[in-house]
This record gives C-alpha cells, structure tokens and sequence, in this order.
C-alpha cells in the first residue's frame, strides 16, 4: 500500500503554523499560560519557512513524477523539531537546504513547462534561496527579509501570469509588469541603503497591474466560489499596493518597520493563501471536492480588519491597537483553515483519478 508523503508533511507544516502564530502573540506581549521561550524568536522563520516554505515545496512536487522530489517538502519540514529541540542555527541551514532543493524543482519545471511565469517562479526561488542562507549564515533577520519577500513576488507574480496567458493582456502591459519587476530587483539591491521609496514605487506598480490585469476581474462577475476567489485576490493585491504606500513613509521607526513586514506577509500573502486554499488543498489531498461556503467571507473580512487595526496601532505607536490586530490576524487565519478542513470532512468527497499532465492546469490556481 502506497502511502502518500503529504499525510505526514502537511501536518508538519500546520504545526509550524500553529507555533509559529503562537509565538507571534507572545512577541506582542500577550501573556498566555503556555510559554515556548524558543519559539518567541523564531516566529518569521516558522511562518515563511517552515510553515509556507513547505506547503509551497508540496504544491509544487505534487506534479512531479519522481519519489525523491519530496525530500525537498520534507527537509523544509525537518526545520520545526530543528528550530525548537536542537538550535535555531540547524534549523536555518535545513530552511537553506530545502529552499536549494526547491530552487532545482523550479529548474525542471521551467525546462518542462517553459511558461513565461515559470521563469518567475525560478527567479523567486532564487531569492528564497538566497533569503534563507542569508539568514544561516548572518542569524539576522534584517538580512533575509529582502529575499523572503522578493521570493513571494515573484512566485505569486508567476503564477497569476501563467493564469493570464489566456486572457488578451496587451503586449504593452506585459513589458509594463517586467519594467516594475525589474525595479523591484533595483530596489532590493538598496534595502539597506535608505532608498525605500524605489521599492515602494515598484511594489506600487506590481499591485496595480494584477488589479487591472489579472483574472481575478472577471471572476467578480461570477457568483459562488469564482466571485470569492476574485474578491479574495484582490484584497490581496491592494495589500501589495498599500505596503508600497507605507513603505514610502520617511521613518526608521520600528512601528513603521512591522507595519511593512504584517501588511506585505498577513495582508497580502496571507490572504493569497486564504484565496486558494479552498482549490489547492482537496487537490493536494487526492479529493474531488469543493469546500465552498459564504461563511468564509466572514473569516477573509476578519484578517482584513485586523491587519487594517495592526496597521493603525503601529502608524499611531498604539501598543493596544496593534496586540489586538495580531491576535485577530492569527485568529481569523486559524479559524478560516479549520473552516475548510470542516468543509472538506462534511462534504462527500471520492478520490481522484491518477495525476496526470493536467496537474499543471490544477496547480497553477495555487497557494499563490
């Protein structure tokens, strides 16, 4: 009996999600009975690494016919027991090994799918790559930031191009986006240096075009699961565009410096996950069912409001304001997954036939 990888790597990532918004918590201050002293200052990396870094890795060698591409979910997933029960050091280096593994899974993707958003998610996979040996080698999360978030740009970038290749986007607006893209790059290589309005203008730019470009649109004249999809999207990339606006702000303030980081990775990554979830899970998970229900608006609407007040508390140096968003960030995030999984589990569900080529055309309405 063939036992599917995922039924054990899964469970390792949302476990690092669950320590990983724990540990958020405490690092605002939230006085909970169980304290896991370790885990306060690993919370990015068991956000971006160990939890996303994973369930992307998954998504990604789910398509791919070779047994030993899942070492790669795997080692990401190695990251959790590595960062609590060892040191936070191998636990980077397992971080920095996976992101390699996934940077040769990107390779041959591109070589077999040779997409003009493939080459984005390979130019991504660089970045995390050199987003997580920065932080091995450096133990700073200053230095990672950088290509963290150039790794979930170009991935979510990449995906939603490979989706727009069926639409009539104009050649014009296609340089458009590789023009912003390009500065994107520019303004990384100056993250450091005080030149924050260059990556403000580009994220900007890159919000902007998939709100007029991407698919999303036309998906607001459906109804059901299609207008969610639409609607989620772009609340996400609007949180691409206002973490650009921010960004611009004349301040070395730490309020500032976590109201970017929560807007770019709870606004608009987290809320590109909420997006596809209800596609990319009962597809990882071998089931042909559509775990769809309005009440997951309430839940989407939720982490809106709450990154909206931990933005406020920040820009206003609030402490209140800004505990009560994260611990509603973490609770909107929490209860929309469970909603899912009870959605899945109450739905009759059959297996799906075996994957085939056709996987490309599932995964590409990925995490992203």
């Amino acid at each position: 009996m063939k036992i599917n990888p995922i039924y054990f790597i899964l469970p390792l990532a949302l476990v690092s999600m669950l320590v990983g918004v724990y540990a958020g918590w405490l690092r605002l201050g939230w006085d909970f009975p169980i304290l896991i002293e370790q885990a306060t200052a690993l919370h990015g990396a068991l956000m971006v690494g160990s939890f996303l870094g994973t369930l992307i890795a998954v998504e990604r060698v789910a398509v791919l016919k070779n047994k030993w591409a899942w070492l790669v979910p795997l080692v990401f997933a190695s990251s959790l027991p590595l960062l609590l029960h060892l040191s936070a050091q191998a636990g980077y280096f397992a971080l920095a090994a996976g992101s390699i593994g996934y940077l040769w899974v990107s390779i041959y993707n591109y070589q077999k799918y040779r997409f003009t958003g493939d080459i984005l998610l390979l130019i991504g996979a660089i970045f995390q790559a050199l987003g997580h040996l920065a932080l091995a080698l450096s133990n700073s999360y200053a230095m990672a930031f950088a290509g963290w978030m150039a790794f979930f740009v170009f991935t979510i970038v990449g995906e939603r191009l490979n989706l727009t290749r069926f639409l009539p986007v104009k050649k014009n607006d296609r340089w458009e986006l590789f023009g912003w893209l390009c500065l994107f790059v520019i303004s990384l290589l100056l993250f450091h240096t005080g030149y924050g309005i260059v990556l403000s203008l580009s994220m900007v730019g890159i919000g902007q075009w998939l709100i007029r470009n991407d698919i999303a649109r036309h998906n607001l004249t459906k109804t059901g699961s299609y207008r969610f999809l639409g609607i989620t999207l772009l609340s996400g990339y609007s949180w691409l565009l206002f973490t650009g606006l921010i960004a611009s702000l004349s301040s070395r303030s730490p309020w500032l410096y976590d109201a970017v980081l929560h807007a770019f990775f709870v606004g608009f990554v987290m809320t590109m996950i909420m997006a596809h979830a209800p596609i990319i899970f009962p597809s990882l998970l071998g089931l042909n069912v559509k775990p769809y229900h309005s009440v997951l608006y309430v839940w989407v609407g939720l982490l809106q409001a709450s990154i909206v007040l931990r933005v406020i508390g920040d820009l206003s140096q609030n402490l209140s304001l800004r505990q009560w968003g994260g611990l509603i960030n973490g609770v909107a995030f929490l209860g929309y997954l469970v909603t899912i999984a009870l959605l899945i589990v109450t739905n009759k569900t059959k297996v799906l036939p075996k994957r085939t080529a056709d996987s490309k055309k599932i995964t590409n309405q990925s995490l992203s």
